[in-house]
């Protein structure tokens, strides 16, 4: 199994883009997978650059409904017009976010169901891709365990006044790279809006007792810049801590966890914990 990071907020290569979105090749099973499409078409560019067959993709998985992670799917999907797209349900509410007196779309809305709706595969909280490979959602909502920001809403089916979204529409992957599935499990998310203490205990209720082999993703702790956070800090060493303790092998952090969020987690995880850059490839 093989992961390859097309597209981040940075790039090992200055032959390649970057860009403040996400998207992971996968190569699984002898077949290929994307996960999430970064936020244009960039991320396809530059699996041409790598030479990786982006009009081979067996099905397209979006994490979450946040133009970082989805924005690029109509240059996926013209290369691969048969491909599966696995999203939840909850995507298509209508999510903006708010800053002061201004609110923006945060992702896509009814125009993208109705163009793939023969492609898309709405789940609720469990999918199954192929063997192996398995879409789950956060099952615990710990308050204090959840991301910290608060500024995004959608506009409640009665009043029309705008509620905190509760991030329903966030997944993550699960993938077994062994022969054997209780030789261990690789997660990857695309931002952990829920947060990753939360998920953490997901998974170990749903796969309890399999060893954590690696964490992928980003934990959006990135403020206005990387150099900044958007959460107390105290946040992101819990999520460290949490991290440690569930004994994850291997954290690869990206695209929204920023640099201090990384700095600070690498204080408490040393040498379990390393930036996965565009361009960069992981194997298991």
């Amino acid at each position: 199994m093989k992961i390859i990071c097309l597209i981040e907020n940075t790039s090992s290569n200055e032959k390649l883009y970057y860009e403040d979105g996400l998207s992971l090749f996968v190569e699984f099973g002898g077949k290929n997978y994307l996960i999430d499409t970064g936020l244009t078409g960039n991320a396809v560019e530059n699996a041409k650059r790598m030479r990786l067959p982006i009009n081979e993709i067996s099905a397209v998985i979006l994490t979450h409904n946040h133009f970082a992670h989805v924005g690029g799917i109509d240059h996926v999907m013209r290369l691969n017009p048969k491909a599966e797209i696995y999203i939840r349900a909850a995507a298509k509410k209508s999510v903006f976010k708010r800053n002061g007196l201004f609110k923006s779309a945060v992702g896509l809305e009814n125009g993208f169901f109705r163009k793939y709706a023969n492609n898309i595969i709405a789940f609720n909280n469990f999918s199954e891709v192929c063997e192996g490979f398995y879409l789950a959602s956060c099952e615990d909502f710990e308050k204090k365990a959840e991301n910290p920001d608060r500024s995004y809403f959608v506009a409640d089916e009665d009043s029309k006044k705008p509620v905190p979204f509760d991030f329903s529409d966030e997944s993550f992957a699960v993938i077994f790279p062994k022969k054997r599935k209780k030789d261990g499990l690789i997660l990857v998310g695309g931002c952990f809006h829920c947060g990753a203490e939360n998920i953490l205990e997901t998974i170990s209720r749903r796969y309890n007792g399999i060893p954590i082999l690696a964490v992928i993703g980003g934990f959006h702790f990135s403020g206005s810049n990387p150099k900044s956070l958007n959460c107390p800090v105290e946040f992101v060493t819990q999520t460290a801590r949490a991290l440690k303790l569930s004994g994850t092998e291997k954290v690869y952090a990206c695209h929204c966890t920023g640099f201090k969020g990384f700095d600070t987690m690498d204080e408490i995880l040393g040498d379990r914990i390393l930036y996965l850059s565009g361009g960069e490839a992981l194997e298991f």
